[in-house]
């Protein structure tokens, strides 16, 4: 597919989550510091929306069973998830935010 424009980037906020739903996946995009993450807004263990959990720094916690990843990689870091959380590669390109889907 390749990348898509989703959204400006100052509509991107520090430790906040930005949602998007595609045809096929819903995206959840987040900045820390300089760096934009984006994600697919499943946790691996269930596919509850992750986006209703916690975000502290690159730790995202899973609303349901707490399970918690790395939103830099999706590396599991607390059971019960066992799976990595889907990464999607990011760009900025001409002030806009653009996902590889």
């Amino acid at each position: 597919m390749g990348y898509q424009t989703i959204v400006s980037q100052n509509l991107i906020e520090e430790g906040k989550i930005f949602l998007h739903e595609t045809k096929y996946i819903k995206i959840a995009i987040t900045k820390l510091g300089k760096d934009y993450f984006a994600f697919e807004d499943a946790c691996t263990h269930d596919g509850e929306e992750i986006s209703g959990g916690i975000l502290e720094g690159d730790t995202i916690t899973c609303p349901r069973h707490e399970a918690q990843f790395c939103i830099r990689d999706g590396k599991v870091k607390r059971l019960p998830a066992t799976e990595p959380l889907v990464i999607l590669p990011i760009r900025i390109h001409n002030g806009m935010v653009e996902v590889d889907l």
